[in-house]
C-alpha cells in the first residue's frame, strides 16, 4: 500500500500526521508513505522582487517542513519519502497519485466560507471529485 499525506503549513498538519500513524499502524505490513506538498509558482506574481528566488526559497521551506513532519513519522518507526510537485495543489496531488505513484491520499480539509466555496472551491473537494482512489479527510 502506497500512501500519500498531503502536508501543507498549517495547525491541521500535527493532526494529520497523529491520524496517520495510527492508520498506519493497523496495517499488517507497514505501508510506504510519501509526504507531499505543493508549491505553486504560477500562482505567484513573478515581478516580486528582482533577484529573488522565489521559488528556491519555496522549495527549500517545503524541505524543511517535510523534514520536520519526517521525525514524527521516525519516531513512530515508519519511514518515509517526499515529494514537492509544482503547480496547482489538486490537480497536481491527483496527476501524481493516478501515475501510480499513491493508492490513498491521507489530507486536511479546512471549512471554507460560502465566499470561498464560491469564489476559489475546496483543494480537497477538488481532489475527491478527480480521484480515483480513496482519499482520507482530516478536519
Amino acid at each position: 500500500m502506497k500512501i500519500g499525506v498531503l502536508i501543507a503549513d498549517d495547525q491541521l498538519s500535527k493532526k494529520i500526521m497523529e491520524k496517520t500513524i495510527g492508520l498506519c499502524r493497523e496495517f499488517a505490513v507497514p505501508p510506504e508513505i510519501t509526504l507531499i506538498h505543493v508549491v505553486n509558482m504560477k500562482g505567484i506574481a513573478e515581478d516580486i522582487e528582482v533577484g529573488v528566488d522565489l521559488e528556491g526559497d519555496l522549495i527549500t521551506d517545503a524541505q524543511k517542513m517535510l523534514a520536520e513532519k519526517g521525525t514524527v513519522l521516525e519516531a513512530a518507526r515508519f519511514g518515509y519519502k517526499t515529494a514537492i510537485l509544482n503547480g496547482f495543489p489538486a490537480k497536481e496531488v491527483t496527476k501524481y497519485a493516478n501515475d501510480g505513484k499513491l493508492d490513498m491520499i491521507i489530507m486536511g480539509h479546512h471549512d471554507l466560507s460560502l465566499m470561498q466555496k464560491v469564489t476559489i472551491g475546496s483543494v480537497a473537494k477538488k481532489i475527491i471529485e478527480d480521484a480515483t482512489f480513496p482519499v482520507l479527510l482530516i478536519k
